[in-house]
């Protein structure tokens, strides 16, 4: 009885500990993949380039040419993308995201989704918003 209740808890802190936002995702934009890496910090989620891969292959020269401050041309790999997030239940909000392609901060919202294999990480500028879904990675 005793071995099929450390089983239940067991089980159940390992489907909760998926359905968190910190881990491995990777974003999917036609031929470019970009693998990103989110982890709590000071209460905030926060999120930095792994990788980015244009056709399957690494892209080592990928730099954030767009960008500005002390972002601008810095290597894609280890770019903090994400950050100033508030924990929202499982969600994080008020955040700021990076986006790399255009250089621009825009207001970031991150939500779990199919617990916890997808996140919708949606980027606002005034009434303007787009989202992307993040897909979990090993």
């Amino acid at each position: 009885m005793f071995k099929l209740f450390a089983i239940s808890i067991f089980c159940a802190a390992a489907a909760l500990a998926q359905a968190s936002a910190v881990g491995n995702w990777q974003y999917v934009d036609g031929p470019k993949t970009t693998y990103i890496k989110t982890f709590e910090d000071g209460g905030q989620l926060k999120a930095t380039i792994e990788k980015v891969t244009k056709g399957g292959t690494e892209d080592p020269s990928a730099t954030c040419a767009k960008c500005s401050g002390d972002s601008k041309d810095k290597p894609m790999k280890g770019l903090l993308i994400l950050w100033d997030t508030k924990k929202d239940g499982d969600n994080w909000k008020d955040g700021k995201l990076l986006d790399p392609d255009s250089g621009r901060i825009v207001s970031g919202k991150v939500e779990i989704a199919e617990g916890g294999k997808k996140l919708n990480v949606k980027g606002s500028v005034a009434f303007i918003s787009k989202t992307q879904v993040w897909v979990r990675v090993p």
